[in-house]
C-alpha cells in the first residue's frame, strides 16, 4: 500500500452516530459508512468508536491502496463552547498590515489559551474590526490609522474529550489534522446542498475569510490569513 495518501478522510461523531466519509482526489466518495444508536447516549462510547474504526479503516484503506495517515475530526457536542474576546492595540500612524494583526492574534490567543487551560482552541474568528473607531466586518486594504483592535471569536473543545479519541485513532496509527466544531460548521451547511463532507472542506480551505486557519500539518497554498497558521504551532 502507498503510504501518502491522496484521498480525504473525514469522521462525524455525535452521541448516537459515527460516519466516515473518505473522498478522492476529485472529491467523490470513494467509502461511507454511518452508524446510528438507538439508545441515546449521555456520554460518547469509546468502546463503539474503537469498534467502528476497526470495522472501517482498513476496508478504506484496502479499497483505495493506500494508508490513512490523518483524518479530519467533526465533533458534535454540548461540552464545546465559545468564548468571545476584545484585544486593542495603540499604534503610530501606519499603514496596517499583516505583521500587525499578528501580534494582536498572538496576543489573544495566547490570553484564551492560558485562561481555558484545560481547552484546545479549535475555531478562531475575527467577527470585526475597530480601525480609529470605525467597525469593519472584513479588512480593507492598505488603511493607515492609530488605533485598532478586534473582536474576536474563539470555539474551544475540552482536552480529555479530544484526548480520548486520538489516543483511539493512534492505535490505527492515524493523526488527527484538524478539528471541527459542527454547530459551527452547521452554519455553513446550506452553501454545499447539506453534503457535510463538501461544507468541511470549504471551511478547511478559508470559505469563511475572517477564521484564522488553525491546523496542525502545513498546507500546501497559504492565504492571507493561512498564514497566521506559522505562529501558532
Amino acid at each position: 500500500m502507498r503510504s501518502n495518501s491522496v484521498n480525504e478522510t473525514f469522521i462525524f461523531i455525535s452521541l448516537n452516530k459515527f460516519l466516515i466519509i473518505s473522498l478522492n482526489e476529485a472529491n467523490k466518495i470513494n467509502y461511507k459508512k454511518e452508524t446510528i444508536f438507538k439508545d441515546q447516549n449521555k456520554k460518547f462510547d469509546l468502546d463503539l468508536f474503537d469498534d467502528f474504526l476497526n470495522e472501517n479503516i482498513f476496508k478504506i484503506e484496502k479499497q483505495s491502496g493506500e494508508f490513512i495517515k490523518g483524518i479530519h475530526l467533526i465533533i458534535e457536542s454540548e461540552n464545546i463552547f465559545s468564548v468571545n474576546l476584545s484585544i486593542k492595540n495603540k499604534i503610530n500612524e501606519t499603514t496596517i498590515n499583516t505583521k500587525i494583526i499578528n501580534n494582536l492574534l498572538i496576543e489573544a490567543k495566547s490570553y484564551c489559551k492560558e485562561t481555558f487551560k484545560k481547552a484546545e482552541v479549535i475555531h478562531m474568528k475575527i467577527d470585526q474590526f475597530y480601525i480609529d473607531n470605525e467597525c469593519y466586518k472584513v479588512l480593507p486594504d492598505k488603511v493607515s490609522c492609530k488605533s485598532l483592535s478586534l473582536d474576536l471569536s474563539f470555539i474551544c473543545i475540552p482536552n480529555n474529550i479530544l484526548n480520548n479519541f486520538e489516543k483511539i485513532l493512534n492505535k490505527f496509527q492515524i493523526s488527527v489534522y484538524r478539528t471541527i466544531s459542527y454547530q459551527y460548521l452547521h452554519s455553513f451547511l446550506k452553501i454545499s446542498s447539506n453534503n457535510l463532507e463538501l461544507v468541511a472542506q470549504k471551511i478547511l480551505a478559508g470559505f469563511n475569510e475572517n477564521e484564522v486557519i488553525l491546523m496542525r500539518k502545513k498546507p500546501k497554498n497559504l492565504g492571507f490569513f493561512e498564514k497566521f497558521f506559522n505562529f501558532f504551532n
